[in-house]
């Protein structure tokens, strides 16, 4: 029974309150944490990570110049500041006479700052029919590369079309050649310059070259930290989550300390804690002390017991102001037993070990009787 209930006082004592409060705000705010850093792992890979393949339709415009031309929008998905892409032109071509007999032909690139809007494609027009620059918008890269359509012997191009005949016939789309001219390779930009947010291709082919379908192609170079959140998403994800949840873990720690110091008890509490926890432990003691407990010994001796001593109580002392002083004025009732006290002390007193003598009791008498007088 007193194991019980020094096991309940222990578990309901303030400090193991404060611990377990403690604790579970601990675990709580941890766990909270965790499912932040997850949150914000998230986010990470969304804003960090580029897209790794991004095709832009491009929808070129004849009549309007020497050339056709047209213009891709970069803002969907936007690109990456510190990261390398291959920018690419794929054209989907006919297999006809004017295409197989163009030659080569070049085709220039502008990765501009400004919108795809109407005042930039008024200034794109003005462009390709003055080629005079384009007006209004600054030009973060340019390029100008060669292409050439593929070229097939006459003499193969017949007997695949006889062999392959109901192919070509059940197949329209068997006569068109994909060509896929590169632009540019490891475009990079800075976190310092702006990005770019239209792009700029002409086909300088003239009006007569026959094209199905132009996509602007951007192939991210993944390298560091970005190849592996691509190619090990599981792996990178749960160790940023760590990483974060750390970080938040020791911020949340130092927030606390400075937390429990701004508003910790003054030094005079303190104080006041310090002593009653004091007084407490001493009454623990003492109540300790005045139990009977046995304690065991080794082999047959009888176990030790220890008894409490009893304290004796102190015996009342007689004040001063209750003995009688020498000389001081009686009662008459007092007189009287004063002097039969007197006889008795002479008759009983043998004067041995005594503190008064007789001499000393005589004296007494002659200044009582003094004082009657």
């Amino acid at each position: 029974m007193e194991t019980l209930q020094e096991t309940a006082r222990v578990v309901t004592s303030k400090p193991v309150q404060r611990a377990v409060v403690n604790t579970v705000l601990l675990v709580s705010t941890a766990a909270t944490l965790f499912c932040t850093a997850a949150i914000a792992s998230l986010l990470f890979f969304q804003n960090f990570l580029p897209h790794e393949v991004v095709t832009l339709p491009l929808h070129l415009q004849y009549g309007s110049g020497i050339n056709p031309y047209g213009i891709a929008s970069l803002q969907t998905p936007p690109m990456k500041t510190q990261q390398e892409y291959d920018v690419s032109l794929i054209l989907a071509m006919p297999r006809s006479n004017p295409n197989v007999e163009r030659g080569n032909f070049m085709i220039t690139l502008h990765m501009v700052d400004s919108q795809a809007d109407a005042g930039l494609h008024a200034a794109a027009e003005r462009h390709a029919s003055l080629h005079q620059g384009l007006e209004g918008a600054n030009v973060l890269f340019t390029s100008r590369r060669p292409a050439l359509f593929p070229y097939m012997d006459p003499l193969v191009s017949v007997a695949s079309r006889v062999l392959f005949l109901l192919y070509h016939l059940f197949t329209p789309g068997s006569s068109t050649n994909s060509m896929i001219i590169p632009l540019a390779e490891r475009v990079l930009f800075s976190k310092a310059s702006d990005l770019p947010k239209s792009a700029y291709v002409e086909v300088e082919a003239g009006q007569t070259i026959q094209i199905y379908h132009a996509y602007l192609q951007l192939t991210a170079q993944l390298r560091g930290l970005r190849w592996m959140m691509v190619h090990y998403r599981i792996s990178t994800f749960i160790a940023l989550t760590l990483v974060f949840w750390a970080f938040e873990v020791i911020f949340m720690g130092v927030a606390w300390g400075l937390w429990s110091v701004t508003l910790g008890s003054p030094p005079g509490d303190a104080d006041d804690k310090t002593r009653r926890l004091e007084a407490e432990r001493y009454e623990y003691e003492d109540e300790d002390t005045d139990r009977v407990e046995t304690f065991p010994t080794y082999r047959r001796q009888q176990p030790l017991k220890y008894e409490p001593e009893i304290k004796p109580e102190a015996d009342p002392e007689q004040p001063l102001s209750e003995i009688p002083r020498a000389g001081a004025d009686a009662d008459d009732e007092d007189e009287g037993s004063f002097d039969d006290d007197d006889d008795d002390v002479q008759h009983k007193d043998s004067g041995i070990g005594t503190s008064y003598s007789e001499e000393g009791i005589s004296s007494i008498r002659r200044r009582t009787s003094r004082n009657k007088l």
